[in-house]
């Protein structure tokens, strides 16, 4: 692997699973666990330690759901990552990541 390259953060597998590897856990709310395919995800593990930004990035290129953070609330630990530091806020081993959807609604 070159110097820059880095795995996707999301990858998770049993094989890759070992001591030295730490992760945190993101949480979907609403319809935001909702997959292409009709299933729904509740929580998903990513290894850190990893931005909010690159979390949201690689959400939509390795599962393809997309966020839009003007109307995603993201809590990191229960607090609203605009108090700390939004997009750059660094995960670390043992954070929980809350993804929930500002906008609600009932079908049509």
């Amino acid at each position: 692997m070159k110097e820059g390259d880095t795995p996707s953060h999301l990858q998770f597998s049993e094989e890759r699973k070992n001591e030295k590897e730490q992760f945190a856990t993101i949480r979907f709310h609403g319809n935001l666990g909702k997959l292409e395919n009709g299933k729904r995800l509740e929580e998903k593990k990513v290894a850190v330690p990893i931005k909010i930004g690159q979390i949201l990035v690689e959400l939509q290129s390795d599962i393809g759901i997309e966020l839009r953070r003007d109307s995603t609330l993201i809590l990191v630990n229960g607090v609203e990552a605009n108090a700390l530091e939004d997009l750059e806020t660094v995960i670390v081993q043992g954070d929980e990541v809350a993804l929930v959807p500002m906008f609600h609604g009932g079908e049509s």
